[in-house]
């Protein structure tokens, strides 16, 4: 692909670069733990020799040690596990392991692998997932020694039934959590409990299964791993696999203010179509189901006006029918299609053999993230470029301008164990399972949820033993991809599209919501919040449409504060409702706002953790009552803290809301707001107090760093606002951010 096309597409905007040197691969012989019959078959695959992480696993497994192995992408993590789990397997036939992976994909992915480095039914492998036929599942769950699935069916097909699974749980060796680092927020601390649950009923039976995991590099692994397993491990954390050399380049935002500026779906579907075109096999992520179904219809329309094949490029991203993703998986993997946009569902280990140019069509919302996807540029061993192309977004525009914080230490892994919801959500499929006693209770930590469970009739206590009241297992009502539990489902004239969570549901799919599905365009006719069902028609418009959404805040408790006298932060537990007002219609050729149209207002009211930044009238000189901006720098001050707040917790945008004050009713004084927008909290919000220098600095740094003089996309405008960034002051949002760094001592 040329490179003065790219720059033709791009139009020459700021570019910031790094090179990653190649490294060569650190070698080792095959561990003398290793059977002489499985060091044929490896042998047979080409495999004499490790990588010295890969070695470093298979020996320190054979002496029964718990493992988080944490190296790059295409590092052959895999064989980590792999060759510890046949190991058992040879060595004792009734051994049994179960592959823990979080997509269905990936499952599929390192089926086929296994199936080609196992002769025959020497070792017996298969998936177990929600697309396996019900007439397989008997004699996969009695014959299969290893088992590939994903968390959700251990949480509502293998431990509801697990009288059903007697002879696998009595004979479970070894579990192995692939891409661990996945598991944060409400989903890491449902995944954190489905473990609890099967350690629990597998120390019933008499067995005590190693636990493998594997994961990008996290800043917390150790505590990560006790916090989703509940035991210690040890890590492996030297690399030895080789590594071409990557070209690594970030490219600067627009002020999408501009009457020039194309969206940066525009470019990316261009970019495509070009790489394509000149047989550069390409991968594009998408932060959106959203953006990858624009890129995919932009790209396909740009592929036909230049005399391309508009087949060459799908799309990939969860939400589509079985049917479809095996369809796509099966074109992918053969090398029949060039390019592929995708959601972070292809994100992970799933491989797709060697790619010239990954694509990142904005920040994917976590440096772990970015690196995931990035890596996927020159596997094993091959060079290739990742391109990130920064959205008109302050938190993008900040890390484009520091190419240095993307390549630094990576954000912690925050799996959300200890949310009281999911906890009581999972302790009732637990009792379900097995009644517990109060010394099981203790264990876990969770009297004061059982207790609360005892209360509200949803658990009972008998002769010292606490019960599930009710025959029917509470797993199908538990959704363990979110702290809410109910979801919509998606219709076209009879025909599934998918289903959203329904908090999410009453942004994308209330009546006149535009939904992209595949490339076409579908709008919301009807929708039934009661029975989670959404009718959509084909739509042919020229626009996509984005909620208007406000909140309010209602502080139910102080939890912690530090009150520096005119400044005070504190973490507290709030009431939050949410309310969906009405809709934008935004064109699909650009970001350029339509229309804006009324709905019936919808809420959400969920309790969760706030952190709050009060202040005093007269913190720095004009931050009077009455005075314009005064208010403009608190909006502003609310703005910039949202934007930065993700890189502090290490999480994604959308896992965290904000809201601001003139007057906050409890103190009538000025205040921000950042919270957690699970029920219950993520503990996101907490890693922002704990370093709420930090986070202060940050914003401050992203303020400064731009050169506009009263606000635009790049600093202090947000996306979401609700005011349509009216009552902005950049300077006095700047004082205001100065005064508290000042005072908590981290200026500099």
């Amino acid at each position: 692909m040329d490179a003065r096309r790219i720059g033709q597409i791009l139009r020459d905007r700021p570019v910031h670069a790094t090179l990653i040197s190649s490294r060569s691969a650190e070698w080792a012989d095959m561990p003398a733990v290793v059977p002489d019959e499985l060091k044929r078959w490896l042998t047979d695959r080409g495999i004499d020799r490790l990588y010295s992480h890969q070695a470093e696993a298979v020996d320190r497994s054979s002496q029964g040690e718990d493992l988080m192995v944490l190296t790059g992408t295409g590092s052959g993590k895999s064989l980590c596990y792999v060759i510890p789990a046949l190991k058992a397997c040879l060595e004792e036939p009734a051994a049994r392991c179960l592959f823990l992976f979080p997509t269905k994909a990936l499952a599929q992915d390192q089926l086929g692998k296994l199936m080609e480095l196992v002769p025959g039914d020497s070792v017996l492998c298969a998936t177990y997932d929600g697309d396996t036929e019900r007439s397989g599942r008997s004699a996969i769950r009695r014959q299969a020694n290893i088992i590939l699935t994903n968390p959700d069916m251990v949480h509502i097909g293998l431990l509801p039934g697990h009288e059903n699974w007697l002879r696998f749980l009595k004979n479970l060796r070894l579990i192995v959590i692939d891409e661990a680092h996945v598991y944060r927020g409400a989903f890491g601390g449902h995944f954190g409990w489905v473990l609890r649950r099967l350690l629990r009923l597998c120390e019933w039976h008499g067995s005590r299964p190693q636990i493998i995991a594997c994961s990008a590099t996290t800043s917390n692994a150790a505590q990560h791993f006790f916090d989703l397993t509940g035991r210690d491990c040890g890590l492996i954390e030297r690399d030895g696999s080789p590594q071409g050399e990557k070209q690594v380049v970030v490219v600067e935002a627009v002020d999408d203010e501009v009457s020039e500026a194309r969206s940066p779906n525009s470019e990316t579907a261009e970019l495509l179509a070009e790489a394509v075109n000149h047989g550069v096999k390409t991968m594009v992520f998408c932060r959106s189901r959203t953006g990858v179904e624009l890129v995919l219809r932009a790209g396909r329309n740009e592929l036909e006006k230049i005399g391309g094949d508009a087949g060459w490029i799908d799309a990939y991203r969860g939400g589509y029918t079985p049917k479809e993703r095996r369809d796509i998986e099966k074109r992918l993997f053969s090398g029949s299609l060039r390019g592929i946009a995708t959601t972070n569902a292809m994100e992970l280990g799933v491989d797709v053999g060697g790619l010239d140019l990954v694509i990142l069509n904005g920040y994917p919302g976590s440096r772990a993230s970015f690196w995931q996807q990035a890596g996927r540029a020159g596997r094993a061993g091959r060079g290739g470029m990742a391109l990130m192309l920064a959205h008109a977004d302050p938190l993008e525009q900040f890390l484009a301008r520091r190419i240095n914080l993307l390549a630094g230490e990576p954000e912690p892994s925050l799996a959300s164990v200890r949310n009281l919801l999911i906890a009581a959500r999972q302790i009732k499929c637990a009792l379900h399972e097995r009644p517990m006693t109060w010394g099981d209770i203790e264990k876990w930590d969770a009297r004061s949820v059982v207790d609360g469970l005892i209360e509200a009739g949803e658990a009972k206590e008998s002769a010292g033993m606490i019960f599930f009241p009710a025959h029917r297992s509470p797993a199908s009502e538990v959704n363990i991809r979110t702290a809410d539990g109910e979801s919509v489902q998606l219709f076209a004239h009879g025909e599934p599209l998918g289903d959203m969570e329904k908090w999410r549901a009453m942004q994308g799919a209330h009546m006149g919501a535009v939904h992209l599905h595949r490339g076409e365009s579908y709008i919301v006719e009807r929708v039934d919040w009661t029975e989670g069902v959404a009718e959509l028609n084909r739509f042919e418009g020229d626009y996509y449409t984005q909620a208007i959404v406000q909140s309010v805040i209602e502080s139910q408790a102080v939890l912690e504060k530090d009150d520096r006298g005119d400044c005070a932060a504190s973490l507290e537990a709030v009431s939050v409702t949410t309310l969906v007002t009405g809709y934008r219609k935004m064109s699909l050729r650009g970001n350029a706002i339509l229309s804006e149209e009324e709905l019936e207002p919808m809420s959400r009211t969920i309790d969760t953790v706030a952190m709050r930044l009060g202040m005093a009238w007269g913190l720095v000189p004009g931050f009077d009552l009455g005075v314009d901006k005064a208010t403009g720098g608190i909006h502003g001050l609310e703005h910039a803290l949202g934007a930065v707040a993700p890189l502090v917790a290490g999480c994604d945008r959308r896992d965290m809301g904000s809201s601001w004050y003139v007057l906050a009713p409890d103190t009538m004084e000025p205040a921000v707001f950042l919270y957690d927008v699970a029920p219950g909290g993520l503990g996101l919000v907490e890693q922002c107090y704990r370093e709420r220098g930090m986070l202060l600095n940050r914003a401050k740094e992203l303020v400064e760093a731009c050169g506009c003089g009263e606000g635009c996309p790049l600093c202090i405008y947000s996306a979401l606002c609700e005011c349509r960034n009216d009552s902005l002051h950049k300077g006095m949002t700047l004082e205001l951010l100065r005064a508290w760094t000042v005072s908590l001592g981290q200026l500099g």
